[in-house]
């Protein structure tokens, strides 16, 4: 059997691997989007507590932002030898949909693409955002 050969340099170890986990620090705080009228996600909160990271998402509303709740929240380097988290995911499982968060870092912005699915029987298509989010 031949081994899945590893292309990018940077998926390569070449020494070994740190001994702490994925350091999430980056990520931790409140997100604000920078489009005030956004019709998507208006805020996103990462929180860090002992052996957990969570996610509260709060969407476009009237008089107020809806709560989504809190979701687990996965960190990720940006490749092997690193533990500085440059990335993250979390899933949120509706009634009538599901929608999966991938997240990463630019230029110390957030840039967080959703993608949802229905699964309620409406009919309605499966749809992508992208959002850019600032630190407050």
């Amino acid at each position: 059997m031949e081994l899945l050969r590893i292309t990018r340099a940077r998926d390569r170890l070449t020494c070994a691997p740190p001994a702490a986990p994925v350091d999430p620090s980056t990520l931790v705080g409140t997100w604000i989007n920078y489009l005030p009228a956004t019709r998507g996600i208006h805020r996103v909160v990462v929180d860090r507590a002992p052996g957990r990271l969570t996610v509260r998402i709060f969407g476009a509303g009237e008089p107020e932002p809806v709560d989504w709740g809190a979701a687990p929240l996965d960190a990720f380097a940006g490749d092997v030898a690193s533990v500085e988290a440059v990335a993250c995911k979390a899933v949120y499982e509706f009634a009538a949909s599901r929608t999966a968060l991938l997240c990463y870092l630019n230029k110390r912005l957030l840039v967080v693409d959703a993608y949802t699915t229905f699964h309620d029987g409406s009919g309605r298509a499966s749809c992508f955002s992208r959002d850019h989010f600032y630190l407050q």
